[in-house]
């Protein structure tokens, strides 16, 4: 699902391309949980920004950044929030809620071409999986290990702490050898 940010800005009254305000980002709060609710389980909800805009901080803690932390505390089942077209002056600002609460929470920023980065607070070796996931579209358990020449647990530990940010989706399927997560990469691109 793809969510047009503009439409959310002229409902709450906001300036063009600015979303601003502490009392906005609570407004806006309650639309964007629905819509993240209203979200096809396994699929990420899209918050497409207009070209030039400026999230400051005190919006993003209200509204995306409470969503993110939900979504860690796993209020919205295997669903993603992605933030799609932000501006440097957005992320900073964002990371800078993030950060000011001292909170280990990342979001996936896109591009509609199909680039992407963390923004928030991500460790290195995390990252890195990311980064590899996000090349091969999905990856075992089994197959990071050889990969980066890691124990099976520790490759496994890294899996699910990304799956549990919700910067990964997975599904599970029983072999022989019995149950195995395959992790995903999440797709945002139209097609």
């Amino acid at each position: 699902m793809r969510y047009n940010m503009e439409k959310l800005g002229s409902a709450l009254g906001l300036p063009d391309r600015l979303f601003l305000l502490r009392d906005k980002g609570e407004e806006a709060y309650p639309y964007l949980r629905a819509f993240l609710g209203d979200t096809p389980e396994g699929q990420p909800l899209v918050l497409v920004f207009p070209a030039n805009q400026l999230v400051d901080a005190s919006f993003a803690d209200e509204s995306i950044v409470r969503l993110g932390r939900e979504l860690v505390d796993g209020e919205f089942g295997q669903r993603c929030l992605l933030l799609e077209e932000l501006t440097e002056d957005s992320v900073h600002n964002i990371e800078a809620a993030i950060h000011l609460q001292n909170l280990k929470l990342a979001f996936l920023a896109v591009e509609s071409s199909g680039g992407w980065r963390t923004i928030g607070h991500l460790e290195p070796s995390l990252q890195e999986v990311l980064e590899i996931l996000a090349r091969r579209d999905c990856l075992t358990t089994v197959r990071l290990a050889e990969l980066l020449g890691l124990a099976v647990n520790t490759a496994s530990n890294r899996l699910k702490r990304l799956y549990d940010q919700h910067l990964v989706r997975r599904e599970h399927e029983i072999s022989g050898t019995g149950l195995q997560y395959i992790y995903y990469f999440w797709n945002w691109k139209e097609d």
